[in-house]
């Protein structure tokens, strides 16, 4: 069950908007959007669309997912940097890559759609003298009735429908380690029988010292027909009927979006990801209005 993914390739002009030669300017979300800018937010987005984030950015199948990470080095001021012996104290590296953050954070903070907000947290646990910081999306009405439905394990830490997801997302980062894990798995979207396997092998790894055997449930996405939606399931284990409905939904979504996609293509081959996503939202809403 990975938590999160590193910059893909698609994120060429990414990084080349990220230069260390840009100089660190504090962000505001009422800022008006430059060309590159948009197409920042949008290279982000389909990134998202091309890979699992799609059942989050044009469905309900998961109230949370990953779009993009990245690293930023450990400070030797931080109190957890006599365990990194490469920390930094060099201005320019921190310089240099606030500035991308700052870059990275307005581009985010510009993504206005109905329904969806884009988030930029630090994980908790500094990994080989860095720290990740992972960009996710949140389809909010999804997340009020995960916070309602999973409501004994949510409310313990004060999280109730209406919750603002940055709170969410954050309290579930920084709490403790089986916690944090179950708070994932539902947040991403994974059956409660795949979560309660998850927890209770990483349980029982801790106490044992060896790896649970296991198999993964892989749902297709645009990127990968072997899916990168992918839960742990038990060795040997039956598809049961929740995981057929999952990848039932998910294929009827990901073939919408191979028909929508081609349209919004620009001459380039990047994408107009905010336009198709509005669009896409917009025009099943109203489907769904004339049914009712």
């Amino acid at each position: 069950m990975s938590l999160f993914k590193i910059l893909s390739p698609i994120l060429v002009s990414v990084v080349l908007l990220l230069s260390c030669k840009t100089t660190y300017q504090p962000t505001n979300s009422t800022q008006t959007r430059s060309e590159d800018t948009y197409l920042l937010a949008d290279s982000i987005l389909q990134v998202g669309l091309d890979n699992e984030a799609l059942y989050t950015l044009l469905g309900d199948l998961k109230p949370v997912s990953s779009l993009v990470s990245f690293s930023v080095p450990i400070s030797t001021l931080s109190d957890s940097a006599a365990g990194f012996p490469n920390a930094q104290s060099d201005t320019a590296i921190f310089c240099c890559h606030l500035a991308k953050t700052s870059r990275l954070q307005h581009a985010i903070n510009t993504i206005d759609i109905d329904g969806l907000d884009v988030l930029l947290v630090p994980y908790a646990t500094p990994y080989n003298d860095t720290r990740s910081i992972q960009v996710s999306v949140v389809r909010t009405i999804t997340l009020d009735s995960l916070l309602q439905a999973q409501r004994p394990f949510f409310s313990q830490f004060g999280l109730v429908p209406g919750a603002h997801p940055a709170v969410v997302i954050t309290a579930n980062e920084y709490g403790n380690k089986y916690d944090r894990l179950r708070g994932y798995g539902y947040l991403f979207g994974y059956p409660d029988h795949a979560v309660d396997f998850f927890v209770q092998a990483a349980r029982e790894s801790d106490r044992s010292g060896q790896h649970v055997k296991r198999d993964f449930f892989r749902i297709a996405t645009f990127e990968s027909t072997e899916g990168n939606f992918v839960y742990a399931i038990p060795k040997g284990q039956q598809i049961t009927p929740v995981d057929s409905l999952i990848r039932s939904r998910a294929a009827w979504l990901l073939k919408e979006y191979r028909r929508w996609r081609p349209h919004y293509l620009r001459s380039d081959s990047t994408l107009r990801a905010q336009e198709l996503i509005q669009d896409f939202l917009e025009t099943h809403q109203a489907r769904n209005t004339r049914r009712r």
